[in-house]
């Protein structure tokens, strides 16, 4: 079947159409060729999300949409029903067609490539000081074994957000040896009740979601099931020890769970907590460059969605770079615990640039067969449960995972389009160094 952009145009159309019908939005006519995604209607980046997921699925293939809604290394500043059209037709068709132009009318951006920033003023600078103020502003737990028997083990990603582990934790996901569901985030809590409680609400209640996921898929439950199955354990206030076990069993130890939670390495008490609770359990710290990181912190405006960090007066930069120092200084101190034949380092970088050398050494590691599908992360979607558990827009974890169709290596150096290493605090740099950037 030839595609065509008026082939395609009125699919679109019904798309967004159903997907804002709740919407207090005021079109004359309704959604039309020229309506705009931003200007007209007023979508948001989890809305994008959802529209990129509705057609994919709707054609059933991806389509790598990161390449409309990217230009000069900057999201575009709004599309058009009619270059929606035109991009999802050429691709359907086997072309390659290029970003499609601004849309208008949005006069207050320009498509132009951002003057690369190399410094910042001293008093927006991470210091020592400022990095004491943020680790005292961070919810600290008080968590104690429970003197029982450990669960087995299990294998734990740790680094900071936005340091590629969406990515990771889906590579995973395609070997026939590992369990790897969305973000758990049980660790941080005593009990289910105690984690209901601080993930209720408006910003993070989606972060309980993981686990739902994970029974649905472990079980073939449908998603009713599965939260009435976690309400209960909620209500008993379950330790999430023993939840942890729930998740383990039905592996009947062929299978190694992979919990990987970015909000973990925030405090070392936590990640203590898993030699506590787990027998000889995998480690694989995933290290990012502390711009890369930084850039796409800003981009997804993540400070609203860090469960364990309290409000402070932080820029987002300066919080994106305090969060990754931090996070690496609590995991450098909790590797001093665990035998080195349990730990592995993995950069970012070289899970993009090189991502067979990257999964042959993490199987190697784990001693689990490598497998041809732990490469392509963007097929058999469903078993990697990047579908969330009511949409996509709701899957714990890096929305933007949905915008690619492959494994993309400029995503390891596109912050140097906006920064140089110049922006840096000097404990950063200090400790950036020593881990080899």
């Amino acid at each position: 079947m030839e595609h065509t952009v008026e082939s395609v145009e009125p699919k679109i159309i019904e798309i967004v159409t159903e997907l804002t019908e709740d919407w207090d939005v005021d079109l004359d006519g309704g959604v039309g060729p020229t309506t705009t995604m931003i200007a007209d209607i007023g979508f948001a980046s989890i809305d994008f999300i959802q529209l990129v997921v509705a057609i994919e699925g709707a054609y059933k293939q991806k389509l790598g949409f990161q390449d409309l809604l990217m230009q000069n290394g900057a999201y575009v500043d709004d599309l058009s029903v009619r270059q929606i059209a035109a991009f999802v037709a050429g691709r359907l068709s086997g072309a390659a067609p290029a970003p499609a132009p601004t849309a208008a009318p949005v006069p207050t951006k320009s498509a132009a490539p951002a003057a690369v920033v190399s410094s910042v003023p001293d008093s927006e600078r991470v210091t020592a000081e400022k990095l004491a103020r943020f680790r005292a502003s961070i919810a600290r737990r008080t968590l104690t074994g429970d003197g029982g028997p450990k669960n087995p083990p299990a294998l734990f990603v740790l680094s900071p957000p936005r340091s590629g582990s969406t990515l990771l934790r889906v590579i995973l996901a395609g070997s026939s040896k590992l369990f790897a569901p969305p973000e758990l985030h049980l660790l941080p809590y005593a009990t289910m009740g105690d984690r209901l409680k601080a993930l209720s609400g408006e910003h993070t209640e989606h972060l309980l979601d993981g686990t739902v996921r994970a029974l649905m898929q472990l079980h073939g439950w449908e998603a009713e099931q599965a939260r009435a199955f976690v309400s209960r354990c909620e209500q008993e206030n379950m330790s999430t020890k023993a939840f942890y076990r729930l998740l383990q069993e039905p592996l009947k130890g062929e299978k190694l769970l992979v919990d990987k939670t970015p909000s973990y390495v925030i405090d070392v008490d936590i990640l203590k907590r898993i030699e506590v609770d787990f027998e000889n359990s995998l480690f694989i710290h995933l290290l990012r460059h502390p711009c890369g990181m930084i850039r796409s912190y800003e981009e997804s405006k993540l400070q609203r969605l860090m469960p364990m960090v309290q409000e402070s007066s932080f820029g987002a930069r300066e919080l994106a770079e305090l969060t990754w120092l931090t996070a690496q200084q609590n995991t450098l101190e909790f590797a001093k615990q665990v035998p080195k034949e349990r730990w592995l380092t993995l950069r970012y970088e070289d899970v993009v640039c090189s991502p067979e050398t990257s999964i042959r050494q993490i199987c190697d590691f784990a001693k689990i067969p490598y497998e041809d599908a732990m490469i392509n992360p963007y097929e058999e979607m469903d078993q990697r449960m990047t579908d969330g558990v009511d949409n996509a827009s709701k899957m714990s974890g890096d929305l933007k995972f949905h915008l690619h169709n492959a494994i993309n290596p400029d995503a390891a150096v596109r912050w140097k389009q906006f920064y140089t290493d110049g922006i840096l605090g000097q404990p950063t740099l200090e400790m950036a160094r020593a881990l080899g950037y």
